[in-house]
């Protein structure tokens, strides 16, 4: 068996360099990975703010609160839930009646109070007013006006929790863009990365060509090492992404937030594996044939 002589690097024809990569591949690489590592922070970052909103995002509502009085009878509860009914974008207006309320009160307070019938007495009527969609401020306006008309008021944290999805929904569109926006990038970075390969090897291209060696297969090595490149750089920034986890835990576990990295890794590998095969199609789109080379 022959042996390699020392300091000769084994290296297959087409670009696939043996391990370990080259220069380029590995600053390529971790270009890429860190373009990875922001998008994968930036959707952790909406899953915690997904999971901060919870459920509720699935089914906007509100309660209206109206005192109870001497002046507030059926009639005028009766009046109330039609006119916030009449709104155009309320769905569906419930009075939460009292025996929900006292066994609600009952749960929350436990076992300190025996009887929570006086408290349930002194509580507001509530409404509880189911929104077509993320409402706005023209629809939080329409059904305060509503409540104020009657002596009641709104639940203003809820408010705050629409104001919250209307801006998580905003943020979701330009997260949406950015993505495909970076992915392209990350594709032509590793595209240039092989490209450079493949013309620093050009001879031996074209060797393998005039030897009648199929386009296929002279494309395959750069394919497999896009391929390579991608999934290395999806795995890396993946990893990035344990520190920034722990570095939050303290305030996700105050916010009840439990973030699924793996999730993450179902997406970043093979998204850095499909950008690193977009790249590598790109870079050998073009590969000169034997007849284009030959001098004349």
């Amino acid at each position: 068996m022959n042996s390699i002589p020392e300091g000769v690097k084994v290296s297959l024809p087409g670009g696939w360099s043996m391990p370990p990569f080259g220069v380029h591949q590995y600053l390529a690489m971790i270009i890429v990975a860190v373009a990875l590592w922001i998008l994968g922070s930036f959707w952790l970052g909406m899953q915690a703010a997904n999971q901060w909103v919870g459920s509720w995002q699935n089914q906007m509502s509100l309660h209206v609160y109206i005192p109870q009085t001497d002046a507030v009878d059926s009639q005028r509860l009766k009046a109330i839930a039609e006119e916030l009914k009449a709104l155009p974008e309320v769905l569906d207006v419930q009075q939460i009646e009292l025996p929900h309320m006292r066994q609600w009160l009952q749960q929350w307070m436990g076992n300190s109070l025996a009887d929570v019938s006086e408290l349930v007495e002194a509580l507001p009527v509530t409404f509880n007013v189911t929104l077509h969609g993320a409402g706005g401020d023209f629809t939080v306006d329409d059904i305060r006006d509503v409540a104020s008309r009657f002596g009641g008021s709104l639940n203003e944290e809820e408010i705050q929790l629409l104001k919250v999805n209307d801006v998580l929904d905003q943020v979701r569109v330009m997260a949406w863009f950015v993505t495909m926006m970076l992915s392209l990038a990350m594709a032509l970075i590793i595209s240039n990365t092989l490209r450079m390969i493949l013309l620093a090897r050009a001879d031996e291209v074209h060797l393998m060509r005039l030897l009648g060696a199929k386009e296929w297969f002279v494309r395959m090595p750069f394919i497999l090492e896009g391929l390579a490149l991608g999934a290395a750089s999806g795995v890396l920034a993946w990893l990035l992404l344990w520190p920034l986890d722990w570095i939050a835990a303290s305030w996700l576990e105050a916010g009840a937030i439990d973030l699924n990295l793996w999730i993450l890794l179902i997406s970043l590998l093979p998204g850095g594996a499909f950008m690193g095969l977009a790249g590598a199609v790109i870079a050998t789109a073009r590969l000169d044939s034997p007849d284009s080379s030959e001098s004349t």
